[in-house]
């Protein structure tokens, strides 16, 4: 039996754990610590990074140059080298399904950021016997951080979330693109979000917090044969 959709997308979207490159640390005196880096990823300001076991608050960040932190617990330096950053929760579901799952999470640090598949999903089943095509799918997804400062421009939305979760959504796509389970016939677009809402107009959030991010519309064929080894043109 293939594969659902939904457990397809779910075990890319929680294979999206990377590390984070500190090429240096600078002590700054006041008792944060600036974090040299090449890339960010999805980091933004207000949100925790475990290093080596010692949990760090963002203060501020400068896009893919450093990050400036302040440790949990005073005296703790961070130190330079690969360290681990989870990948997202996911959620699926209908709108309120969804709405009532990321409600009941009363520690939005926690549940933040995550990807949001939204169902009802649409799965168009080929019929070619001969096709290595087993289905076409048509997917409306989120990558969505919390933002909890409700008077923020707009710029200030692009530069803390919405550019940081599209570093998060190009690794979703190349991994998707690296992946046997679907052929080369990918299309999607993106489309920034300052605030999450049913109708897309961005004035009132569908859930119980602030979130920007990324809604991102995914066209891509799942392959016949998912244990193929190679992401090739044959046919069973």
């Amino acid at each position: 039996m293939n594969t659902q959709t939904v457990d397809i997308i779910k075990n890319i979207v929680t294979s999206l754990g990377v590390d984070l490159n500190i090429s240096s640390v600078v002590v700054n005196g006041d008792g944060t610590f600036t974090l040299l880096t090449d890339c960010t990823w999805w980091l933004s300001i207000n949100q925790f990074l475990t290093i080596d076991g010692n949990v760090y608050q963002i203060n501020s960040f400068t896009f893919n140059t450093s990050l400036i932190v302040t440790p949990k617990v005073s005296g703790n330096v961070p130190t330079v080298g690969l360290k681990p950053i989870p990948g997202p929760q996911f959620i699926h579901g209908t709108l309120k399904m969804a709405a009532n799952e990321v409600d009941a999470s009363l520690d939005k640090t926690i549940l933040c950021p995550f990807v949001y598949l939204y169902e009802i999903i649409k799965d168009k089943k080929n019929t070619d016997e001969e096709s290595m095509v087993e289905r076409e799918t048509d997917l409306r997804m989120f990558f969505l951080n919390s933002v909890d400062t409700p008077n923020w421009l707009t710029q200030d939305h692009y530069t803390y979330f919405v550019n940081p979760m599209q570093q998060m959504v190009d690794l979703f796509i190349s991994k998707v693109n690296n992946s046997n389970l679907f052929t080369f016939n990918l299309d999607y677009e993106c489309t920034p979000l300052i605030n999450v809402s049913e109708n897309g107009t961005q004035e009132k959030s569908i859930f119980d917090c602030n979130l920007s991010g990324i809604e991102l519309r995914l066209f891509a064929e799942i392959r016949e044969d998912l244990s193929c080894s190679q992401k090739c043109g044959c046919i069973k």
